[in-house]
């Protein structure tokens, strides 16, 4: 009897081993992480749990990253891209794939649910960009290797400076639609939707009223550099919540708890 019991415990941890091993190989990689964080900022998994987030925290395919209203952060991930979100934001990694021996199945992509921030892109950007996308409900944005910024002007954002001057002349809005404002910095991108396409350069700032309504150049920038973060400071903090030299000091940088 002893042996046999022996045998059967031995058998079942063997098994739980084998199980351990086969979740943990299975896991998904992570895409990035959090590397920098002033204030609150949690996230809702693929799996639906949610959870909260700290500088060093991994992000995933799937996850639904939230900013509170007085927090600034950068997601940076695995080829380099960068993602800097001003506060009250909402972006979902919908993919995210780098393999430095596979360029071609390189990709990156990310919806923009509310709020707005400064991309950088990284290697996918240069080996493989039609495998980067950022996506709003109003139009898409691809990208030829790039800086570049992007803002919803929705209800929680009408108020913004940016979103009012951008659209002072706008005719023809949706109710309940946002509309999206960028800018770029480095590069060029194609923002489009079902009404047109259309390639924006370094140094100019678009607007699409609506999802009805083709992408349109601003002859001047509504002023994206005070709402949104900065895509290269240490800190990066937006002109209108401490300049380009970023937002507060290294001891306000996240003390949550993942």
């Amino acid at each position: 009897m002893h042996v046999r019991h022996t045998f059967r415990l031995l058998a079942v941890t063997a098994l739980l081993a084998s199980g351990q091993s086969v979740a943990q190989d299975t896991a998904a990689p992570a895409a990035g992480r959090v590397s920098y964080l002033s204030g609150t900022m949690y996230v809702q998994t693929a799996d639906r749990k949610t959870r909260i987030l700290a500088r060093d925290s991994a992000i995933y395919g799937g996850d639904v990253i939230t900013t509170e209203k007085t927090t600034v952060a950068r997601i940076e991930f695995g080829d380099g891209s960068s993602l800097s979100l001003k506060p009250r934001s909402q972006v979902k990694i919908d993919g995210y794939a780098f393999d430095e021996a596979k360029p071609e199945k390189d990709s990156l992509l990310y919806s923009l649910v509310k709020g707005g921030l400064r991309a950088v892109t990284g290697l996918i950007g240069k080996r493989n960009r039609e495998g980067y996308r950022a996506s709003t409900v109003t139009a898409t944005i691809g990208i030829r290797g790039t800086r570049f910024g992007m803002l919803l002007c929705d209800e929680n954002e009408k108020e913004d400076p940016a979103c009012v001057k951008a659209l002072a002349d706008a005719r023809d809005r949706q109710p309940g639609e946002p509309a999206l404002v960028f800018d770029v910095e480095e590069g060029s991108i194609e923002v489009k939707n079902d009404a047109g396409a259309k390639v924006f350069e370094i140094g100019q700032a678009g607007v699409v009223s609506s999802s009805k309504s083709s992408p349109q150049t601003l002859p001047v920038n509504p002023g994206l550099n005070e709402s949104l973060p900065s895509s290269s400071a240490a800190r990066p903090g937006p002109g209108g919540l401490g300049g380009n030299t970023g937002l507060g000091s290294d001891a306000d940088a996240s003390c949550t708890v993942q």
